[in-house]
């Protein structure tokens, strides 16, 4: 009974009491326990910083955002550029062919015996006479008499006129018979000259 009571005067402990009074605080650390401390920690720093704070928030939406908006606008500028130098380089293509027909003249010689030549594209210039067309007509050969307003055509390759009572050279431009002299009546561009053999109706 003395040694019993010199221990427990001395606090001595027993030592199955004071492993649990060890352990005791750390069972209380669950995950759960864990988790709730970490929340309590983090809280203050996330209500003290803004969602646009750039080391914590989702600030790098901003900038994509901005990225996008520029970027769809650059995108519609260059289609709407595409699209007008698509309509006018249609519309310079389309100048250029009608100003190419224009440019030109066609010369047509019926022969009347079933024989015909036809030049489409002829070089047109400024003040071009229909006595002129022969010129740019490779192959053809033609007679005249007379000067000035008094020119008229006898001969186009070895076919001659044969007078009042027989075949004649005649012309029309554009289906209008021509009421002048072939070498001073001038040609536009465009315009389709016409020569033919045969009586006078």
């Amino acid at each position: 009974m003395a040694t019993s009571e010199y221990l427990r005067g001395h606090g001595t402990h027993d030592p199955i009491n004071q492993n649990e009074s060890l352990i005791g605080p750390a069972a209380l650390m669950t995950p759960a326990a864990i988790f709730a401390i970490r929340r309590r920690m983090e809280s203050p720093r996330a209500e003290s910083c803004p969602s646009s704070c750039p080391t914590c928030g989702s600030w790098w939406r901003l900038p994509l955002l901005l990225g996008l908006v520029l970027a769809a606008i650059m995108l519609s500028r260059g289609c709407g550029l595409w699209e007008v130098q698509q309509k006018t380089g249609d519309g310079a293509a389309h100048e250029s062919a009608d100003e190419a027909t224009r440019e030109k003249v066609s010369l047509s010689i019926d022969f009347g015996n079933g024989r015909r030549q036809d030049f489409a594209a002829l070089a047109w210039h400024e003040g071009m006479t229909v006595a002129e067309v022969f010129g740019q007509a490779a192959g053809i050969a033609i007679a005249q008499k007379g000067t000035g307003p008094g020119t008229f055509l006898t001969t186009i390759d070895d076919v001659a006129n044969e007078g009042a009572d027989g075949s004649n050279w005649t012309y029309k431009v554009n289906g209008q018979s021509g009421d002048r002299s072939f070498a001073v009546v001038e040609l536009r561009p465009g315009d389709r000259v016409l020569w033919t053999f045969g009586r006078r109706r």
